[in-house]
């Protein structure tokens, strides 16, 4: 997601008793337990929550981590090894910072960017590309090419993996993937790693180009839907509210159509992105400003929706459990479960659950089947986080949640004294000691069933974001050529 930077806020306590209670540990650790000696965020979760993949720029994760760099990082939860993702076929360490990956459902590939020109031959275009690192064959390819393989004339970011890994989605300014690319913007595209293809998404469905920029791709399972958000007027029949909206682009139908609709099919009165879809594609969770999506929005903030294109209906999931009570401020950033069932999000809101008292951004789960809303972002006892969390990554089975986070208590078995951490000279506790954001997963709370695989080593991940805030459409970090 992107935003203005959070100010962390300093806050102890402990949720009520009937609170839900995740089991959560640090996943941005060396294998032997040792605290990151820097930043970690961006946590991605594979299907069953063994491994997860995240960014830091710590050098102690894994050994000969020379490159002062930004890499990419795989954690198996099951053995505690860390193994290092942003490296060239030769284990050659990328020569500059590689961020933003996504995992495939196996934990096999994994998606990234990177401005490194070292990862694999003929990386002359100088800006960022997308890869995939191939972590059974030990393999990495360029994904950000054109379907003859010559690279993009402009950067490209932000992917998306199918969960066998053949497909990823991303975005682009480049001009040179596709034939007939003359909008000057940034587009979507899917590369076919199989057929050695690359196609644009973000058209309409008579192929005509987007007129302005489309952003966040997000790939259901089998290849076929990518959802995104994008600014353009063009791409299905009265778009005329001047926002940002979402849409999803059937790549087998040929297809697009808008998402950020309410059930009556009426586009929102504000903008909407940062969608995350289904894994067959019927399923987007996205973030909006509109009020006028479902009935009663009243908060004048940002909320969590789920729009199901099989019945056209519109849900609120930035809500508590008894659906009466809307969020208080702004909740963003979701990720879906593979059914749709689950939605993780981020919200500074404080009425979701009850004990919300740290005044910071906190991670939730919404089960729209029990319709329930519960807190992850606490530590094993249920204290909450004594700085923010943010960006999580759900399982496919909504049994693990991996996020990031400035908190150092989420490890803490009492509730701890205030920290000041943030100002280098305060008191640190439990196994928690380095001051920088980390990743954590949290296991299920004890009311979701046991749908799918439990691998050894239940955590939580937390990870630095270090830019998230209330999200505004179309303020997008600082891109590069």
């Amino acid at each position: 997601m992107s935003g203005a930077v959070v100010t962390a806020v300093v806050v102890s306590g402990v949720l009520p008793a009937a609170a839900a209670v995740s089991t959560t540990s640090v996943v941005s650790a060396a294998p032997d337990g040792a605290n990151a000696d820097n930043d970690s965020d961006t946590p991605s979760v594979s299907s069953d929550g063994r491994y997860v993949a995240f960014a830091s720029s710590a050098t102690n994760l894994v050994a000969g981590d020379t490159n002062g760099q930004r890499d990419v990082f795989v954690r198996d939860m099951s053995t505690g090894t860390v193994v290092r993702v942003s490296v060239s076929s030769d284990e050659v360490e990328g020569d500059s910072s590689s961020g933003d990956p996504w995992i495939s459902s196996d934990g096999r590939y994994v998606a990234f960017e990177s401005s490194a020109t070292s990862l694999v031959a003929g990386d002359t275009n100088s800006t960022t590309d997308i890869f995939v690192r191939d972590l059974t064959a030990g393999t990495t390819v360029r994904v950000s090419l054109d379907s003859d393989e010559v690279e993009g004339d402009s950067g490209s970011y932000d992917a998306s993996i199918s969960a066998d890994g053949r497909y990823v989605a991303f975005e682009s300014s480049a001009s040179s993937l596709v034939a007939g690319d003359t909008n000057a913007i940034y587009d979507i595209f899917v590369r076919d790693l199989t057929a050695g293809t690359t196609v644009r998404v973000s058209v309409d469905s008579d192929e005509v180009e987007a007129n302005a920029d489309s952003y966040d791709a997000s790939i259901s399972s089998d290849g076929r839907f990518v959802a995104f958000e994008s600014d353009a007027t063009n791409l299905v029949a009265g778009d005329t509210n001047g926002f940002w909206d979402v849409f999803v682009r059937d790549l087998t139908g040929t297809t697009t159509v808008r998402v950020s609709v309410d059930s009556d099919e009426v586009e929102g009165d504000s903008g909407s992105g940062d969608a995350s879809i289904s894994a067959d594609g019927r399923f987007v969770a996205f973030e909006s400003g509109a009020t006028n999506l479902v009935a009663g929005d009243t908060n004048a903030s940002y909320d969590i929706f789920v729009r199901d294109l099989t019945s056209t209906t519109t849900v609120r999931v930035s809500v508590d459990s008894d659906e009466v009570v809307e969020g208080n401020n702004s909740s963003v950033d979701p990720s879906i479960s593979a059914d749709g069932r689950f939605v993780a999000f981020e919200s500074y809101a404080t009425n979701l659950v009850a004990g919300d008292t740290n005044g910071t951004y906190d991670v939730f789960t919404r089960d729209l089947t029990a319709t329930t809303t519960v807190r992850v972002s606490v530590n094993s006892l249920g204290v909450q986080g004594n700085f923010g969390s943010f960006d999580p990554s759900i399982s496919a089975d909504g049994r693990y949640v991996g996020f990031e986070s400035a908190a150092t208590n989420l490890t803490t078995v009492t509730d701890p004294p205030a920290d000041d951490c943030e100002a280098g000279d305060g008191p640190t506790y439990a196994d928690d000691t380095n001051c920088d954001f980390d990743v954590f997963i949290a296991g299920s709370p004890a009311e979701l069933p046991p749908t799918g695989a439990n691998p050894a080593g239940v955590v939580l991940v937390a990870v630095v974001l270090l830019g998230a805030g209330t999200c505004v459409l179309g303020l997008r970090r600082a891109r590069t050529a």
